[in-house]
């Protein structure tokens, strides 16, 4: 009996502590960031399937901060390996076509990520190949302009 009179106390304290707990406040409308960054997406998709290096280089916070993981390298790529990577493979790419499917962006201030379903074709030797890759792009706002601070594809094995 006695250890319920002084367990009683303590419960009383954690349950008026949760009932006090505040409402979390609504989540910021990030409608119009979301709309910036699927454009953004579009823009990277147009450019990587013109092999516009050019252009693609300016949509990546290339630096000593950006990162990419890829099935084609065991580890992770700095800015000067994705670079690289991402050119050469591209340029040996022929009627390279890319979809971005079952995208979802979420922002955080000046943080978004968008997570989607890379589907792409290509020209091989012995046909069409067709693949598709998980993917993760980490965009940050950098003086106003949504680029790439991270990218991360899986090949996804096909059924």
């Amino acid at each position: 009996m006695l250890q319920i009179r002084q367990v009683l106390p303590v419960l009383a304290v954690l349950f008026a502590g949760c009932a006090s707990v505040p409402t979390a406040k609504p989540t910021a409308d990030y409608s119009k960031e979301e709309a910036q960054i699927r454009r953004r997406l579009d823009e990277i998709i147009g450019a990587a399937e013109k092999k516009d290096f050019e252009r693609l280089d300016s949509y990546h916070l290339y630096g000593r901060k950006f990162t990419k993981f890829s099935p084609e390298a065991p580890g992770r790529q700095d800015a000067e390996a994705a670079r690289k990577g991402e050119h050469d493979g591209l340029a040996a790419a022929t009627d390279l076509a890319m979809k971005a499917d079952d995208l979802k962006i979420d922002v955080f201030g000046h943080v978004g990520i968008a997570t989607f379903v890379l589907n792409y074709s290509f020209k091989g030797p012995t046909g069409v190949i067709e693949r598709k890759a998980r993917s993760t792009m980490v965009f940050v706002k950098e003086r106003g302009v949504w680029k790439i601070a991270h990218e991360h594809l899986s090949a996804l094995n096909p059924n």
